[in-house]
Parts: structure tokens; sequence; C-alpha cells
């Protein structure tokens, strides 16, 4: 036995003399940064694993992700990630066209509201699996970015990227009015206030700019308002904004119209021009408005209403795994998770002004001091993050927003009433879950 067993060990130490003097590599893996660990697929292969990686990324953004695929590539031989860009309006038709049997990528980067489509096409690959043995704090990822990647229960995406919802103000025009231009409104009757006090009755400085127009952009300013009064818009997978906190909300954007005449019924972009004290927008657009604004603003968190709670509205994409085989899963996996790690996260967000996914980066002291030398404007959204809340993960949702929208620009408009727009937005969203 023991003569076996040294000519078994005499016979693996040729092989690996041979595999040196042949300049062949031995198969390694560098590990991931921050939570994750090697794959024993990945760690086994001997041969590069390609993968295809699909996003819509573009400008800054779309150079950051490519220095991030580059440094993953770069300590990781064995797996290689071709990053690609396709445009917003092409990625969805075009995944949702390999889903149904043409060229899909391994891992893919979307609008998180494109999970449940994916998701009822059952074409995601299960991440709990991974992350159980990559011991991947869940705890740490905001839950409401989580709460849409859940399919059962099972983990079939995570967030990569995220930004939410804050106020924004001229500070010249505050400065004009007899405000202080360092202090924002903190109230929805301080709002009301301000605006009444820095809009002029000419109408050619609106006092808070709204987005008054059908579609998407309607509705996700205003569930803002909804989720501060303590409604839900929807629960269980039923319309619920049909509550006394839907009716607060909505009667509070009817009466900046037509009580208060603060808020116009016109386009939107009256903000970056000067026409407008106040509005609330995303964080995507602090690098724009900082290069091309004529005068000094800020920001702050939404106002709430008294007896309310803090709340906004968040977007940004997930990124999730098609199925294919064990070796490009375990794989695709490991790069997922390289680029949702807290150090990768950091180095991410700030370079793009992306908001925090998880605590550990929005919390950390290095983040922070970056954030307040570079661009102390972004403060209130990393602030303001856990407690963004996501649009119902659903197939229809983005049909129910369009329905509901409709609905409530008619009351917007005086048309009809608050109690009415919301019984038949109430109704179409109905309908549009019974087809």
């Amino acid at each position: 036995m023991r003569q076996k067993i040294g000519i078994v060990a005499i016979l693996a130490l040729v092989i690996l003399v041979a595999i040196a003097c042949s300049g062949t590599p031995l198969p390694t893996i560098a590990p991931s940064q921050a939570t994750s660990a090697p794959s024993a697929t990945i760690a086994s292969a001997a041969a590069p694993i390609n993968l295809t990686f699909w996003n819509y990324w573009d400008g800054k953004n779309g150079e950051v992700i490519q220095s991030l695929v580059d440094k993953y590539n770069q300590s990781h031989p064995n797996v290689q990630v071709k990053n690609v860009f396709i445009g917003y309006g092409d990625l969805l038709t075009k995944l949702q066209a390999g889903v149904a049997g043409g060229e899909l990528p391994n891992v893919a980067a979307g609008d998180m509201a494109w999970v449940s489509k994916f998701v009822q096409s059952k074409s995601l690959v299960p991440l709990n699996d991974y992350i159980q043995k990559s011991n991947v704090p869940l705890a740490d990822f905001y839950p409401e970015l989580l709460k849409i990647d859940r399919a059962g229960n099972d983990i079939v995406a995570l967030p990569v990227s995220t930004n939410n919802l804050e106020l924004f103000y001229n500070q010249d025009l505050f400065q004009a009015a007899g405000l202080d231009p360092n202090t924002p409104p903190k109230t929805w009757d301080e709002l009301i206030s301000f605006a009444q006090k820095c809009g002029k009755p000419d109408g050619s400085v609106a006092g808070m700019e709204l987005y008054t127009e059908p579609g998407e952009g309607l509705t996700w300013q205003w569930q803002v308002y909804l989720w501060q009064a303590g409604g839900e818009f929807m629960v269980d997978n039923k319309p619920a904004f049909n509550s006394d906190a839907g009716r607060k909300a909505l009667q509070f954007f009817v009466d900046l119209i037509q009580k208060y005449k603060v808020s116009p019924l016109t386009k939107w972009g009256l903000f970056e021009k000067g026409a407008a004290c106040m509005r609330i927008d995303g964080s995507w657009v602090i690098s724009d408005l900082a290069q091309k604004a004529p005068f000094k603003w800020n920001t702050a968190r939404v106002p709430i209403p008294t007896g309310g709670k803090p709340a906004t509205n968040m977007g940004g994409e997930h990124i999730f795994i098609f199925k294919s085989d064990p070796a490009h899963e375990a794989a695709a996996w490991d790069f997922l998770n390289y680029l949702t790690s807290t150090e990768t996260q950091i180095e991410w967000d700030q370079q793009t002004s992306f908001m925090p996914i998880r605590d550990s980066v929005a919390t950390n002291s290095g983040f922070l001091d970056y954030v307040k030398n570079k661009e102390p404007r972004l403060i209130p959204f990393v602030e303001n993050q856990k407690y963004a809340h996501a649009r119902p993960g659903i197939v229809q949702y983005a049909e129910i927003s369009d329905a509901f929208s409709k609905e409530a620009e008619k009351a917007l408009h005086g048309t009809q009433s608050v109690a009415d727009a919301l019984n038949n937005a109430e109704k179409a969203a109905q309908n549009i879950l019974a087809q």
C-alpha cells in the first residue's frame, strides 16, 4: 500500500513539473472583494470562462462600469467578463427576445421594474445557495430594494445601483423673496408657505414645480407623498391607493395647483431655467445642474406632512443571472457578488453619484467624507435612501401607473374630484389585473 501511494505521489509530481515546464498556468482564481467567496466550479476550471454582461449604462456611468469590469478581469484570470452596452430603449426588448429563444447574456443589469418580467419567464437563476455559501449579509441591503428581487422563497436578483427623489430649491429666488437661502421647508405646510412667498403672482416663477403630465413621472412623484401620509400604492398585488392617505396626498397636489396657485399645469423643466423655486427630483441631475444652472441652489430631504413619516421613491438597476450551465452560472455569481460588494459599491457610488444599496456603504466614514467634500448636495439623498420605497414589482405595474396618472391628471385640472379620480383609477387597476 505504501509503495502504491509513493508511485501515485511521484506521478503527480511529474505531472505538475511537466505543466510548469510547458508554461501552462495552474488554474487559480483571486477572491472577490468584500463578501465574495470563490466557487469550487470556477476554481477547478482549466480554461478561462467567458461571460457576457449586458447593461445600458453610458456616459460617465459607462466608463465607470467598464473600469470595474476591467479590474475584475485582471484579478480573475480564469473568468473573463465582456461588458456590452445596449441602449435603454433596446435592452429590455433584446432580453425578452433572448428569453423567447434568442441570444442571452450570462449576466444583465436593468431597470428594477424589469425583474418581475423575467421572474414570470422562469429564466433567472435562484441565488439563495450562492448567497449562503458566500456568506453575503442580506440584512446589509436595504430591505425595500430586495422586495422586488424575491420570487416566492427565491432571491433572483440583487440591487446594483439606486437613486431617489429629494427637494431642490433655488437659493437666489429664496433670498429675493426674503426667505433664508439656507433653510428649506421641512413640512407640507412650510412648503406651501415658502412657495407662496417665493413664487410670483404673474406666473413667471412657480413656487413649487410638480410633474403634472400623464405617465410614470406623475405617479412616481405622487407616490412619495402617498407614502409620507402612511399609505401604500399596492398591497398583495391589489390597488391600495384609494385610501385616506391617498386622498390626502392627491388633495395636496390639487391644492398646490388649484387652491394656492403655486404650481402651474405646464410641461416639466421650469426649475433648471430659474423659473421655479422648488421641485423634487433625482440625485442623477445634480452633476448637470452643478455645471449648467445659472443660479445658486441646494437640496434637502422632501418635506413631510405633520404626523407623517420620511419617505421617498427609488429608481435604479438590479443585476441578475440567466440560466445556462453550472460553471457559467457560478462564474456569473462571482462577478455579481463582486459588483454588489461593499468595497466595489463604494467606488461605484463615489464615481457615479448613485446612492448606497447597502447600509455598510451609507455608513462608511470614507464614503461619507468623500460626499461631504466633493458634493455635499448629495447628503440628503444618502440620508433618505433608507426611507426609499420600491414601486410594486409586478408585470402590470407600468399599465397601472399609466392608468392612475391619467385619472390623477383630471383631478389636477379640476375636471373630476379627488375621490372620483381615485375610484376610477382603482377600477382601472383592477381591470388591468383581471386580464
